[in-house]
């Protein structure tokens, strides 16, 4: 048996098996995800029903590193779906400066994703929102049924959704955990119609699997070239996508491939400087034609400087020599009709591979790539002090 290629045997000499493994399997969590939220729907859907219902409510969505990138990724849709203000915030941003996020007045919804459930911050911001929010609802969405946050249901204005045990991954980099907990993110968005959502469900496992049949080869080779920077581009939920491939891949080469992340627009003014003759640059492309033009004129603005070690477009239906890219991740065309804010969950793919063989490549053990040890699977010496704000 083998993963991304690599037989079990090396894996686990290369250290390696658990990153792999987890990268592989997300197809599977993601239908298993589903199957589990739609087992609770009904219990979800008063929950959300019960929140909905009060006077002008807000929606938070909360995390901490790769976590928080869930929420820039749900952002959009929750507020243009549910027609209420919505923020995706960080609790490493909240436990500094709680009185900025919270509205005491405001009903809120405070979702919080978190693998381990065991993070400092994960805890603190629960507490403080507790303690700045007249009316509070929690949802917590975590893959640790051990963990702190999973312990924290019992009242009628909280929930506690557990993701399948094997998205608790066991490697330092988030993968299958992301995915999962962002399908179910989506997922609770679309509660009231959440039978309607198989299909959909099953195609984003389909195209998991064909990127991750199709493209390894390309992608490992790759990650075997001179690759010192790498700039992930996305528009709106895509944004969020880049921001967490772009932490990645930095994870995984323990920093030796320096990453940046924008939007398209946000791109041309100034962060481009950082592209250089080694900087391998990707492009996460829009379902939405009006979207396109605009990634399409970065793309045309970017090449004609002639600047830039390799170009990767994903997407569905690229023509990759018409785009002047050198690598077109295509997804099959039928996910043109996928709407942009589920495309987050397979366009993660490549970066965590090209990361995952990067790793290797440069001798690190991508299950614990951090050499120095600074970076740790769940974050430790993060010290809680008592909130002064009012």
């Amino acid at each position: 048996m083998s993963y991304l290629k690599y037989k079990i045997e090396d894996l686990k000499l290369n250290g390696g098996l658990h990153t792999a493994k987890e990268i592989s399997s997300q197809p599977e969590m993601w239908v298993e995800t589903y199957n589990r939220l739609f087992k609770e729907k009904d219990q979800i859907a008063e929950f959300i029903g019960n929140f909905l219902q009060d006077e002008n409510p807000y929606v938070i969505l909360t995390g901490a590193g790769t976590s928080a990138f869930i929420g820039e990724a749900l952002v959009g849709a929750y507020q243009r779906k549910w027609g209420i203000t919505s923020r995706a915030i960080a609790t490493t941003d909240i436990i500094t400066h709680p009185g900025d996020y919270f509205i005491r007045s405001r009903p809120t919804l405070l979702i919080s994703f978190a693998r381990s459930g065991d993070s400092p911050e994960s805890l603190a911001t629960v507490e403080l929102a507790k303690k700045h929010c007249d009316k509070l609802y929690i949802l917590n969405i975590t893959c640790n049924k051990d963990g702190e946050l999973a312990a924290k249901a019992g009242s009628s204005n909280s929930y506690v959704f557990l993701l399948p045990e094997e998205t608790n991954d066991r490697s330092l980099a988030m993968t299958s955990s992301y995915t999962s907990m962002l399908l179910a993110g989506l997922l609770v968005l679309n509660i009231n119609n959440v039978d309607s959502m198989q299909p959909l469900v099953s195609k984003l496992a389909g195209y998991g699997n064909y990127i991750i049949d199709k493209y390894l080869p390309d992608l490992n080779d790759l990650a075997k070239t001179n690759i010192e920077r790498m700039v992930f581009l996305g528009s709106g939920p895509l944004m969020g996508a880049a921001h967490e491939s772009h932490l990645k891949v930095q994870e995984l080469t323990d920093g030796r491939v320096v990453c940046k992340y924008d939007s398209f627009l946000g791109f041309r003014h100034g962060p481009r400087a950082v592209v250089n003759d080694s900087t391998v640059v990707v492009y996460l492309m829009s379902n939405n034609p009006f979207v396109r033009k605009y990634e399409l004129d970065l793309i045309k603005s970017v090449r004609e400087t002639g600047i830039g070690f390799k170009f990767i477009a994903i997407g569905a239906n690229i023509d990759a020599k018409g785009l002047g890219v050198d690598l077109a991740v295509n997804c099959p065309d039928s996910a043109e009709g996928v709407p942009d804010e589920f495309l987050p969950v397979i366009y993660v793919l490549p970066a965590q591979i090209i990361g995952f063989y990067k790793s290797l490549s440069l001798g690190l053990s991508p299950d614990s790539p951090s050499n120095s040890g600074s970076i740790s699977r769940v974050v430790q010496g993060v010290k809680i002090y008592e909130s002064t704000f009012a």
